[in-house]
C-alpha cells in the first residue's frame, strides 16, 4: 500500500496551544502537570479528596494535565457564534485544532480541496462538563425521592451542580458530533465520524483515514483524537479502578512509578497520499510507513495488558511497512506509568526487538503532560515529528530508577534521559505505540528524509 504523507499538524496540550509551544516545553524538560482546581472540577476538589486509596466516592490523587488560557473565537467559523459559544470544550477544541492543522497544511481557503477532505476523530465515550450539566437535572429528579424515602426526610434535596452557561442540547452528542461539527463548520466532505478505541484511538483514526485515501474516497483527511471528559467524573472513575499512583509517583519507565496521570487535550494531523503530496509540492512533515493494529483477545482482565497482543501489532506494522525493526532509531512508548503496564510493554519490546537484534532508543512524553487517554497517540506523534525536524530527541523526565537491565537488548541505557542528537541524519525512522483498555493495540511507523523535514 502507498505511504501516507503527514502535511499538517496541530495540537492543544497541557501548557501548549500549538506545536511550537509544545516543543519548547519538551526541549526545556518541563513538567506540564499540576493540581486540579475548582475551575476544572466545577466544585472544590477537597470535598472529594481522601489520600487513602480504595474508599468509595472519593478521589485520592489530584494531579493532572489541563488546558488553561485557551480563548475560543467563534467568528472564525462558518456557524452562528451564539450556537458555537453554547458548546462544550469538546467541540471548541476540535474546531480550533482542525483549522490550525489545515492552515499549516497550506490548504486553508481552498474550497475545492477541502470539499474532498474527511474527518475521523478518536473521542472518549464519557460525559463532558456540559453533557453532565444537561443530564444532572434528570438524575436528581430520579434519585432524589428515593433517597428522601430511605432517609425518611421529606425535605431532603440534592445540591444542584453549578452552571456557568446555558448548555445546548447538542452537548449530549459527545460521541459523534465533534467530527460532524468540524466538517460542517469548515465546509469539508460528508466523510466524518468519531471512534472510541480507548488509548489506541489516535492511531486507529489514522489507520481508518488512510483507508479513505487508499480507496480514493477522499483526497485529504483530518485525523486525530480528543480527551475532554468531565474532570470530576474522570477522576472518580480512575480513583475507582485505582489507576492513580498510591505513592504519589507517576514516572513512566521508572521502577518506582505506580500509576498514571490523566490529562486533557487534542491533536490532529492532515493526511494525503504520498504521491499526491509530492506532485503538489506539499511540505511533508513525516511519512507513515506502517500502522499495525491488534486486539489481545481473551485475557485476565480488561485492564491487564497482554504481551502477545502488543507484539502482534508490532509484527503487522513492520510487515505493512516492509521494514526491519533494526531501522528504527527511536521508539516513543505508550508507557503510562503503571508498573504492570510499563513492565508488560518493556517485555513486549524486549521479545520482539530482541529477536530481530534491534535496540532503538526509547522514551515517553507522558512524563511531561500526563496520559491524554484516547488522544495519547497524538502527543506521541507530535513529539516524534518535532524531534525528527529538530534533529534531537528530548529527554524522558523524572526517571531515577529506569526499567530494564544491562543484560537486555533494550537496556536502561536506551531510555533517553538527556537531549540526544537523532541517530540518523538523513533518513530517520521512528516507531510509536499506543495500547488501550480491553487490549486495543497499535504500533505506528513513520519516517522523515532530510528534504522533507
Amino acid at each position: 500500500m502507498e505511504k501516507i504523507a503527514i502535511i499538517g499538524l496541530s495540537c492543544l496540550f497541557p501548557d501548549a496551544n500549538n506545536p511550537e509551544q509544545f516543543w519548547q516545553n519538551l526541549a526545556e524538560a518541563k513538567d506540564s502537570t499540576s493540581a486540579v482546581t475548582v475551575e476544572e472540577m466545577g466544585v472544590d476538589p477537597a470535598i472529594f479528596y481522601d489520600p487513602v486509596k480504595g474508599k468509595p466516592e472519593t478521589i485520592y490523587y489530584l494531579r493532572g494535565g489541563f488546558i488553561r488560557n485557551f480563548k475560543f473565537d467563534a467568528s472564525e467559523y462558518n456557524l452562528p457564534a451564539e450556537f458555537l459559544n453554547s458548546l462544550d470544550n469538546t467541540f471548541k477544541w476540535s474546531l480550533y485544532t482542525a483549522k490550525q492543522a489545515i492552515v499549516q497544511s497550506g490548504y486553508w481557503g481552498n474550497r475545492n480541496v477541502l470539499s474532498k477532505c474527511g474527518v475521523i476523530l478518536g473521542a472518549l465515550s464519557l460525559p463532558t462538563k456540559l453533557s453532565n450539566q444537561l443530564v444532572a437535572p434528570i438524575y436528581r429528579q430520579t434519585i432524589e425521592p428515593a433517597i428522601a424515602e430511605l432517609l425518611q426526610d421529606k425535605d431532603f434535596h440534592l445540591s444542584a451542580l453549578p452552571t456557568t452557561t446555558k448548555a445546548s442540547t447538542y452537548n449530549a452528542m459527545v460521541c459523534g458530533f465533534p467530527a460532524a461539527l468540524v466538517a460542517q463548520a469548515l465546509s469539508l466532505s460528508s466523510n466524518h465520524f468519531c471512534i472510541d478505541a480507548a488509548c489506541s484511538s489516535s492511531f486507529y483514526a489514522i489507520k481508518l483515514a488512510s483507508h479513505y485515501l487508499w480507496t480514493g474516497k477522499a483526497d485529504l483527511m483530518l485525523a486525530g483524537a480528543i480527551s475532554c471528559s468531565d474532570p470530576l467524573f474522570l477522576r472518580m472513575f480512575f480513583s475507582g479502578i485505582q489507576g492513580y499512583p498510591e505513592n504519589g509517583i507517576s514516572c513512566p519507565l521508572d521502577k518506582a512509578s505506580r500509576g498514571l496521570i490523566t490529562s486533557e487535550g487534542i491533536g490532529m494531523v492532515v493526511l494525503k497520499r504520498y504521491s499526491d503530496a509530492v506532485r503538489d509540492g506539499d511540505k511533508i512533515l513525516a511519512t507513515i510507513c506502517g500502522n499495525g493494529l491488534s486486539n489481545d483477545g481473551k485475557g485476565k482482565h480488561f485492564l491487564s495488558p497482554n504481551s502477545k497482543g502488543q507484539t502482534l501489532a508490532f509484527e503487522r506494522a513492520y510487515k505493512e511497512a516492509q521494514l526491519s525493526p533494526k531501522a528504527i532509531d527511536y521508539m516513543e512508548c505508550h508507557a503510562t506509568g503503571t508498573l504492570l503496564g510499563d513492565t508488560t510493554e518493556f517485555n513486549s519490546i524486549e521479545t520482539f526487538f530482541g529477536q530481530h537484534e534491534a535496540s532503538p532508543l526509547i522514551g515517553s512524553t507522558k512524563a511531561n503532560v500526563g496520559h491524554l487517554l484516547v488522544a495519547a497517540g497524538m502527543v506521541s506523534l507530535a513529539k516524534t515529528i518535532l524531534s525528527m525536524s529538530s534533529d534531537v530527541i528530548p529527554p524522558t523526565i523524572n526517571v531515577n530508577e529506569p526499567l530494564g537491565s544491562e543484560n537486555n537488548v533494550i537496556s536502561a541505557k536506551k531510555i533517553v534521559q538527556t537531549p540526544t542528537p537523532w541517530p540518523n541524519a538523513t533518513t530517520k525512522h521512528a516507531a510509536l505505540s499506543a495500547f488501550g483498555f480491553g487490549g486495543t493495540n497499535s504500533h505506528l511507523i513513520i519516517e522523515q528524509t532530510k528534504a522533507e523535514g
